[in-house]
Order: structure tokens, then sequence, then C-alpha cells
């Protein structure tokens, strides 16, 4: 005898079963998440008041930085680097000539996020720097308002996407001491990232070529060395540690201000920052206890 007919609703259940079987383990391999803000879901709802609207929110954090850990999830699923934090990849893609797609993806969203954790979110909070972060500024840059001033120019005068950064030195000879520097695309503050050493112009090789120039770098005997530790700098860098930063790309401030509203968003992300999270990120001293005793 012939088995009974399985009817069409039990094989549409058998194959949607074996569809969802499918695409498990890859959604379960989603290693890189966008992370969460402070008051995180009243963003999401209001956009950042004063500075962004919910659209443009969207746009500048949810959609971008879910673009980047996407693709990020595609280049180190399987690999070394899988499950690594944000930070440990900038660094190692950034020594890494033959990696410069994933360097990019991994530095645009540390810089975002570094971006938005920045920002003061709360309406009902006015943010002022701390006493000891204001007794550095006045010292590297006579006031806050020379330092507005100079950092909203320096922005603004980029000609291209990218970052500006307030950073602290962390060398002996000027421990302390804050400076503005400006990363252009993807570009990171990061020291760590600079040591790289690429004396051939990549452009005119190929991966096995390469291999073939290298005998100092990732391809090299010199990097197969046990335990050898690369410099945290370059030979004749400056070891800094980033305090906040602005983003200067289209997709930040576009959408709410217009082509001619860079300056506007600027002095609107100003307004907004969040001194306290920039103190934290740098180390200062007790103003009180520097003053010169007679």
């Amino acid at each position: 005898m012939r088995p009974p007919r399985r009817g069409s609703r039990e094989r549409r259940a058998d194959s949607n079963s074996q569809t969802r079987t499918r695409i498990a383990p890859s959604a379960a391999r989603s290693l890189y998440t966008v992370p969460s803000l402070e008051r995180h879901q009243q963003l999401v709802a209001d956009g950042i008041p004063g500075l962004l609207s919910r659209d443009g929110f969207a746009t500048a954090f949810s959609q971008k930085q879910q673009q980047l850990v996407d693709e990020l999830n595609g280049v180190t699923q399987g690999t070394p680097f899988e499950g690594q934090d944000m930070k440990s990849l900038v660094i190692e893609f950034a020594r890494d000539p033959m990696r410069a797609y994933a360097f990019n993806l991994a530095s645009m969203a540390f810089n975002n996020h570094f971006f938005f954790r920045g920002i003061n979110t709360n309406p009902d909070l006015v943010s002022t720097p701390p006493t000891d972060l204001l007794h550095q500024l006045q010292r590297d840059f006579a006031s806050v308002d020379t330092l507005r001033e100079t950092f909203i120019a320096t922005a603004s005068a980029m000609f291209g996407p990218g970052f500006v950064w307030l950073v602290q030195l962390k060398d002996t000879t000027q421990s302390g001491g804050l400076r503005i520097l400006p990363t252009y695309l993807a570009g990171t503050p990061l020291s760590g990232a600079h040591y790289r050493r690429q004396s051939h112009d990549l452009s005119t090789h190929s991966a096995e070529s390469h291999t073939e120039l290298n005998n100092v770098g990732a391809f090299g005997s010199a990097a197969k060395q046990p335990n050898v530790q690369p410099p945290k700098k370059p030979l004749g860098g400056v070891d800094i540690v980033p305090l906040l930063c602005v983003s200067t790309w289209e997709h930040a401030w576009l959408r709410d201000y217009g082509v001619n509203g860079k300056d506007a968003y600027l002095r609107a992300w100003w307004s907004k920052i969040d001194w306290a999270q920039a103190r934290q990120n740098g180390t200062f001293a007790d103003p009180e206890r520097t003053k010169f005793q007679y």
C-alpha cells in the first residue's frame, strides 16, 4: 500500500523548519552589535534635543553604526580577530596594510561611538567642565571660549569627512597637556595604531609580492618570533588619550542642518558636550595641589 500523502501545510511547516535551521547559525554569529547609549530608548524616540532630530539621530548613529558592525562581523567571522574589543581591532588592523578595509570599519565604529558617547543627552542638565579639567583647559588654551572658537574653526575648515579630537598628552615631557587633533575619514587618534612599517607603494604590489618585500612586518620572520611585542607608539610619535570628539561626516549633520549648516551643527554640538565624560577619559591633577608653595 502507498503511504498517505502529507498535506501541503505539513510540507510548508517542514520547509519553514529547515529554513530556520539554516539561518540560525548565521544569526548566532553576530558578535558585534550597536552599543547602547545613555537614555538610548528616549534618543531613538525623540533624538537629541538641541542637536539632532529623531531622524537625524537614526541616520547618524543607529543606521550608520548598524552598517559598520554588520560589515565588521562579515570580515572577522571565523578569524582570530572574532570577538576582540573594538579598540584592539583598530590597533591590530592599522598595523597590517593588507587589512585596510577592516581597519576602516573598526576605526569608524570606534570613532562614531566615541563621538556619541561624549554627548550630554539629558535635556535637563547643563554640562560644564569639572574644576580640574577646567584648570587644564585654561592652562593650554587660555580660556574655554578660545578653545571653543579654535575647535569649531578647525572642524569647519576640514574639507572632507573626519573627526576633530581633544586629546591629552601622556608623554613625560608634556604629560597632561591638551591638544586639538583632526583625523580624516576613519583615521584614528589611538597611538598604538600608528606603528607600521610601509616603505613601498602597496598600490603597485599584490599580496604575494608584498610578502616577498616585507621582511620585518606582519609577513616576515621577525613577526614570527615568540614574545615579541611591538612598541605602543611609533618612534618619534606622541602618546595621547582622546577625551572627546566631533564628527564632520555629512551623515551626522546634513539631514538636520542642510548643506550650509555645518557651522550651526558644530556650535549646537559644543553646547551638548558631556564634560564629565571627557574628564573621565583623562587624568587630571587637583589644581589646589599644583599651586606654587612659598
